[in-house]
């Protein structure tokens, strides 16, 4: 029997792993050196007076308060089912893509609407109030957004809504329960407004509401830009998104850049102390020519795929020869994770 019960901690999700401690670590560093500045995007000053046009890819690096900080890292978290659905390289290629769409669409929304808001307030005040008055740009609606992913986030919402199954249903009642035949009459024919029909989906949507309106119209944004792009991309509508994957060694080194950096020195060093041979001296001496201790990690992208998707299946047959748990312990696992 299949197991349906979640798997605890970073089970076969490094990309997810990865992405909550660099968030922490960028996170702390910017607080402690006092560097929040530099993730902030506003089109008044950074844009029109400062040309500060990195601050389109920046601002997504990190979140600059405290509770912003608990809602992302905990729907990161939880999010690790996607990463389990598309596999940790393809994972990684669809947040590089969500990444920058979000970036380029949330810029050039606040740009168009700080125009449209600004020129609708200066021809409110022309025509209904008779005030001619010269054209100074002002801080409006559009002006800022807030750092962080929310807008990648959002993206994975839609995502995580789409690909990862409802487990199960449960009700909870609104009204005091009825004990007797006639009062569960009552109660069946009464209407569906007493009680609330939920999934073990609930909690994502409760800390991603939390999430979308815990900094007012700056975090609406990103959050409506990201959850559009979502959507396209469900649909297949992205450009790039259904194919484009991000290059191996780069994945390598946000997985594990110990191991790379290990496995990289290790391989140029063994190339210096070796050298190379001429493939025609070798036939001509009647070696055999033998393959480089160092070949595994000069692996291609489509053999380290066979090697990791191999211990996928091992892993979920171990999993399905695990038990299933009671819906209650399932229920309280959504919370526990």
């Amino acid at each position: 029997m299949t197991q349906i019960t979640p798997i605890k901690g970073f089970t076969n999700t490094p990309v997810t792993q990865s992405i909550c401690v660099i968030i922490t670590l960028l996170a702390l560093s910017l607080s402690i050196l006092q560097l929040k500045h530099i993730v902030r995007l506003a089109i008044d000053p950074y844009i029109v007076e400062y040309s500060q046009y990195w601050r389109i890819f920046t601002f997504q690096a990190s979140v600059i308060n405290e509770s912003d900080y608990l809602l992302v890292v905990f729907l990161w978290f939880h999010f690790k089912n996607i990463e389990r659905f598309y596999g940790s390289r393809r994972y990684l290629s669809v947040i590089t893509i969500f990444a920058v769409y979000n970036a380029v669409v949330c810029f050039i929304v606040m740009c168009i609407g700080q125009l449209v808001s600004y020129y609708a307030v200066y021809v409110l005040k022309t025509l209904l109030l008779h005030r001619s008055s010269n054209i100074v740009y002002q801080s409006l609606l559009f002006n800022e957004v807030i750092p962080g992913p929310q807008g990648i986030i959002s993206s994975l919402y839609i995502c995580y809504g789409t690909y990862v199954p409802v487990s199960y249903h449960f009700k909870i009642l609104l009204s005091n329960p009825m004990n007797s035949d006639q009062d569960q009459e009552q109660q069946s024919t009464s209407s569906s407004s007493k009680e609330l029909n939920l999934t073990n989906h609930f909690p994502i949507h409760i800390i991603y509401t939390l999430l979308l309106l815990n900094n007012g119209t700056r975090s609406l944004i990103p959050c409506l830009v990201g959850l559009l792009l979502g959507k396209l991309h469900v649909y297949e509508l992205l450009p790039g998104s259904k194919n484009w994957m991000i290059n191996i060694y780069v994945f390598r080194f946000f997985v594990d850049p110990t191991k790379f950096v290990t496995t990289t020195i290790s391989s140029i060093g063994l190339r210096l102390r070796s050298g190379y041979q001429s493939l025609n001296s070798s036939r001509d001496q009647g070696q055999p020519i033998q393959q480089a201790e160092f070949l595994p990690a000069e692996v291609e992208g489509e053999d380290v795929e066979e090697i990791v998707e191999d211990g996928r299946q091992q892993a979920t047959q171990i999993r399905a020869e695990t038990p299933v748990r009671p819906l209650g312990s399932q229920f309280l696992d959504t919370f526990r994770n």
